[in-house]
Order: structure tokens, then C-alpha cells, then sequence
């Protein structure tokens, strides 16, 4: 039935953008959000609501358009089970769903992030609705795809990327749509109207990092990794100012030298490219380059001297330790003498 919609996928703007297709101009829109229904009694009252407009028809009006949305409860591979009450619930009113005779000026969208396929929800509504998935891209895939939306964002906000800055922008900014156009926007207002190219310093003035991006340490471990000892000593100073300093400040920088070392490894046996498979392609080649400047002794010398220092710091010398980070950073960044 062409008047049913079923879209289901994680990124909530590009199934708010399939969802548009339908709803239009919005007349005649009727909402129901499921979102912060977790309990099973706000899950049954709003299946009740949406049962209650799938049966009552525009009458009178243009047109009706009812989008049942965030409807987390669907039956799920891999997500929680909704309580029994509301499975078996959401079984009858598929078979309602399935069965309805909608006037042309009726439509029912209902969306989710996941339904299981071999469910007896969707098995029931096969055939009988539109049913649209966006299946989430694979971990090494998903940054390239979120790259090229970032670049259609852009275009569409007249912009474009320097060489290899989308995927500096998708590293800050993660793979969500909605953030990616949100940040998109700032960047169009920071840069202004006299030139459209998005460069690398732009991305690192304005767009702010994602849960999940890259660590709050990049500021100073891309200056070590590039060993320009000028601005790893302007980043260190933004650091010393939080609690933790000389724990936190080793450890970062022990797990940075950790995995520069086995890249480096990886490099020297040639299968770097493999030890950086699903990792950002901007982040894997930012690696390639900093492992280009150090030999693999430096960085497992560097990676030791880290982690005794963290060690200090936590067996009580916290301040003497912090009195060492800066010295440790300049000697592991000069280069050994010949």
C-alpha cells in the first residue's frame, strides 16, 4: 500500500529527509514521538495514539499525514526487547497497519532506527507498505561515506574542501548527518561570503570534536607526532590548567607513541595499509606522516619514558612529575644525534 511508509535507519536526518517526501508542505501533519518513551506503559499509549489516527480519516481536511517517529520498541537485532504486552501490541497493529484502506489523502509513516527483517512486524507489513532501510555502512566504510555527505552539504551550502579536509571535517565532527550539516553551517558563517574553499586551518578553528572522534588530546599530539616542538609546547600550556595534568598528560601521550610504534612496525614490514583498514582516512593519513618522522627506537624509547613518568605521577610525585612533562616532550621530539 502506497499510503503506509516504514523507514527505518540509525541516522535520524536522512530519515527525516525520506519522511519529508511524504509530509510535504506539512498540512494537515499529525506527530507522534517516541523518543523518550521507555517504559512499557508510554510505549502502549503511544501505540494507542497512533492507532486511534491510522482509523480516523481526514474527513473534511486537504489531507492527513500521521508520522509515528523514534519508534526505538520495533523489534530489533541486537537491542533490547520490548516487554511482552507491547510486542505482541505492535504484532496486532501491524495487522492493522497492513490491512488498512487509507483514502488517497491519507498517509502513515512510522519510523525507527532498527526493525528485524524476519520479525513477525515486518514479515507482516512486507508487500503491503513502502518499506525503506538505511543500512549502517560498515566501520570501514562509514567515514568515506560521511565524507562524500559532507561534500554534498557543502556544495549545497556553497562550499567545497581543500584536498583531503572532508575527511579532516568527518575526524572532528563524526559521521552523524545532522551534525555534519550543523557544523557545515558554522563553518559558512566563520568563513563569509568572500571565498568558499574549506580549508584544514578552518576546520581546527571552528569545528568542535564529537563523542567519539577523535581524543580532546589532538591539539597536542599532532604537534609531537609532527615533532614541531614550537607548538607542542602552545598546546601544552592549554593542559596545564585542568586537574590531572600529570597523569593525564603522560598517558595520553604513552598511548600516542604505543600506536605510532606498532604503525611504524606495520610500516617497515608494509602492511600499513592493513593496520589502518576502518580508521578515518584522514586520521590513517596524518599516522603515515608522523610515522615517516621518527624511527621505531625513538618512538619505543618515547613510549617508555611516558609511561614511567605516568607512573611517577601516580605513585604521589604528581608534582615533580609535572615539572618533567614539557622536558620529556622537547627530548622526545629532538632528534638523536648522529
Amino acid at each position: 500500500m502506497a499510503n503506509v511508509h516504514v523507514i527505518i535507519g540509525e541516522d535520524d536526518y536522512l530519515v527525516s529527509e525520506m519522511a519529508k517526501k511524504t509530509i510535504g508542505d506539512g498540512v494537515g501533519l499529525e506527530t507522534i514521538d517516541s523518543l523518550n518513551s521507555t517504559a512499557a506503559d508510554r510505549q502502549l499509549e503511544d501505540l494507542r495514539r497512533a492507532d486511534e489516527s491510522l482509523a480516523t480519516p481526514p474527513f473534511l481536511d486537504p489531507r492527513k499525514v500521521t508520522w509515528w517517529r523514534n519508534v526505538h520498541f520495533l523489534p530489533g537485532a541486537g537491542k533490547k526487547s520490548a516487554a511482552e504486552d507491547v510486542r505482541k501490541a505492535l504484532d496486532g497493529f501491524a495487522k492493522r497497519l497492513a490491512a488498512a484502506d487509507l483514502p488517497e489523502n491519507q498517509h502513515f509513516i512510522l519510523s525507527g532506527p532498527c526493525l528485524l527483517a524476519t520479525s513477525t512486524f515486518a514479515k507482516t507489513l512486507a508487500g503491503s507498505a513502502e518499506i525503506v532501510v538505511f543500512k549502517e555502512a560498515k566501520p570501514s566504510q562509514q567515514a568515506r561515506q560521511a565524507a562524500a555527505r559532507a561534500m554534498d552539504f557543502a556544495g549545497g551550502l556553497g562550499l567545497k574542501f581543500a584536498p583531503g579536509v572532508a575527511d579532516m571535517f568527518v575526524a572532528r565532527a563524526g559521521c552523524d548527518s545532522r551534525t555534519l550539516l550543523s557544523e557545515l553551517e558554522k563553518l559558512r558563517e566563520y568563513i563569509g561570503p568572500g571565498r568558499d574553499m574549506v580549508g584544514a586551518a578552518d576546520v581546527a578553528d571552528i569545528t568542535s570534536l564529537s563523542a567519539g572522534s577523535e581524543p580532546a588530546g589532538w591539539d597536542l599530539t599532532d604537534p609531537v607526532g609532527d615533532r614541531d616542538a614550537r607548538a607542542a609546547m602552545a598546546a601544552l600550556e592549554r593542559f596545564k590548567t585542568g586537574d590531572g595534568f600529570a597523569v593525564y598528560v603522560p598517558a595520553m601521550l604513552e598511548r600516542f607513541f604505543r600506536q605510532l610504534a606498532e604503525l611504524k612496525d606495520a610500516q617497515e614490514r608494509g602492511f600499513f595499509d592493513q593496520a589502518t583498514e576502518g580508521m578515518n582516512p584522514y586520521v590513517a593519513n596524518k599516522l603515515r606522516r608522523f610515522a615517516g618522522k621518527w624511527t621505531l627506537r625513538e618512538l619505543r624509547v618515547a613510549r617508555h619514558r611516558f609511561f614511567r613518568l605516568r607512573e611517577r605521577a601516580v605513585s604521589g610525585s604528581g608534582e615533580s612529575a609535572a615539572v618533567l612533562v614539557d622536558a620529556e616532550i622537547l627530548r622526545a621530539i629532538g632528534r638523536a644525534r648522529r
